[in-house]
């Protein structure tokens, strides 16, 4: 595969790279030291990329802000689990039971070695990120949200990280700031530290901007609000298939993202919270698995992270999630 590089001259030489076999991705140091993909091994991972659209021309894909397309790895996957594991998970002693359960818990694990999150109890299971927020919303934020405190966003968050704010803090005649960026397309953190005082409850801010693609500096902004006794939520959909996450170095209290925007299926996505915060935090929604004893009088709770998943789960996604999560890390 032959590739054009600028080199500290600004002149442009070629770079040969040479191409691996069928199970490895293939990466070279270039003669500048950065890191080359063989382009056209990884376009053989997806298989609608060979569609033709407008009239035979060869698809090209450039929406991945709005979803991604799925490796044949993903697919195959999902299609295994419908051929030969396919039964429901959490609720039943035979085979196929056993299997299902097996496969769903595994990417739990999955999602847990990814994010660098010290248990795999950390992880909830939501729809994708818009629920992962909305989750905090109403069962850690609002039960301790007053009139007149505040939630921090920035200009720059997707609508998923300024309705569920905007909705509470109307219900809670709270105020809600936002952060503007400057002319270079970022945030203006001098804005931000005006911002902070004692009546700050969260700061809720994307890692990466969904229409610009700016990288905010998100540690930064988690390490100001602790400082002022403030929670941070990041909103990591954007950065999760492009940045190494490790929420323990961010010192997040919570981080959402979503499967289908790292190469994964739709309706399925995760929630990462500070075990302390997720277990003083109440079920959001009502219904099976989240009980661990039920009887009309009154009910018990299951533990972590099973309270927060209620009904039965996209199982099937989810296994298709950790099975992305591993393409992602093979190709690095």
């Amino acid at each position: 595969v032959f590739l054009k590089e600028e080199n500290a001259t600004g002149a442009y030489h070629p770079v040969l790279q040479a191409v691996g076999d069928e199970k490895s991705v293939t990466r070279k140091d270039s003669p500048s030291g950065r890191k080359v993909f063989d382009v056209e091994r990884i376009r053989r991972d997806f298989p609608i990329l060979s569609e033709k659209v407008n009239n035979g021309q060869k698809l090209v894909w450039l929406d991945n802000a709005a979803t991604t397309q799925k490796p044949e790895s993903v697919i195959e996957r999902i299609s295994r689990f419908y051929l030969h594991e396919n039964s429901n998970v959490h609720r039943g002693a035979h085979e196929l039971a056993a299997r299902s359960t097996d496969a769903y818990e595994e990417a739990r694990q999955k999602v847990a070695a990814f994010l660098t999150a010290p248990s795999a109890s950390d992880i909830v299971f939501v729809r994708g990120t818009t629920e992962g927020i909305n989750l905090v919303a109403q069962s850690y934020v609002k039960p301790r949200l007053e009139a007149g405190d505040e939630i921090i966003l920035s200009i720059l968050e997707h609508h998923a990280n300024i309705v569920p704010w905007q909705m509470l803090c109307e219900r809670k005649k709270a105020v809600l700031k936002v952060v503007p960026f400057n002319d270079k397309g970022e945030l203006d953190m001098e804005v931000f530290r005006g911002f902070l005082n004692e009546r700050v409850k969260l700061v809720g801010v994307a890692y990466v901007s969904n229409v610009l693609g700016t990288v905010n500096p998100v540690k930064e902004m988690i390490d100001a609000a602790h400082a002022i006794g403030a929670y941070a939520l990041v909103d990591g959909a954007q950065a999760i298939q492009h940045i190494p996450v490790d929420v323990q170095v961010l010192d997040c209290d919570f981080f959402a993202f979503s499967g289908h925007k790292v190469y994964g299926p739709t309706g399925v996505g995760i929630l990462y919270g500070k075990r302390n915060l997720l277990e003083q935090m109440p079920p959001w929604q009502g219904g099976g698995e989240m009980i661990k004893e039920i009887r009309f009088e009154k009910t018990t709770y299951n533990e972590l992270p099973f309270k927060f998943e209620a009904g039965t789960p996209d199982f099937i996604g989810v296994v298709g999630l950790g099975e992305a999560l591993e393409y992602v890390k093979s190709i690095g």
